[in-house]
């Protein structure tokens, strides 16, 4: 991940509100915004099929510095670590936004492949597949749409609107 999006590189632990769990977020910082990215959720298996094994890694992107997005992306993992919550393209995450950022217009995330990295739709570590995530925040109207059709509708609506989905100041676009 450092060598694809570079800048200024850090890993931070971040654990839960009893210090219990903790998770460790790769940050990247530079003069276009900040990428943070899960390392360790793939030892977690999404899949709930009995022999099918599916591991993900979930990033966010954002233009701007805004730093809560590490906290966002953390309480994201804890979600899925402890509550057993699946990550999928089309999955929304409700109001884990809007913890860190109380005044936003877009207070969930919605999964989808991440179309920045044309070779980050799967990777192969070791003995396991990675099917990396972006969480793209999303506002009320646009997780409306998203429920249906598995976000297809909605990243339709984005890609007709040259939506900058990576602006978390941008404005709905449902």
């Amino acid at each position: 991940m450092r060598q694809l999006v570079g800048g200024n590189t850090s890993v931070t632990a971040y654990y839960d509100e009893a210090n219990a769990n903790k998770i460790h977020i790769f940050s990247s910082s530079n003069s276009d915004g900040i990428v943070a990215a899960t390392v360790g959720l793939m030892e977690i298996n999404q899949s709930d099929k009995p022999g099918v094994e599916i591991y993900s890694e979930i990033i966010m992107d954002q233009r701007g510095h805004d730093e809560r997005i590490s906290n966002v992306l953390s309480t994201i993992a804890f979600c899925v670590m402890k509550d057993c919550w699946n990550v999928a393209p089309g999955v929304v995450f409700h109001d884990v936004v809007r913890m860190y950022v109380p005044g936003t217009e877009l207070p969930h995330v919605m999964f989808t492949a991440p179309f920045q990295w044309n070779t980050m739709s799967k990777l192969s570590l070791s003995a396991k597949t990675i099917y990396p995530l972006v969480a793209i925040p999303i506002s009320e109207a646009e997780a409306k749409v998203a429920g249906a059709n598995a976000g297809q509708d909605l990243e339709a609506i984005w890609v007709k609107q040259s939506t900058d989905v990576l602006d978390w100041g941008r404005k709905s676009a449902a």
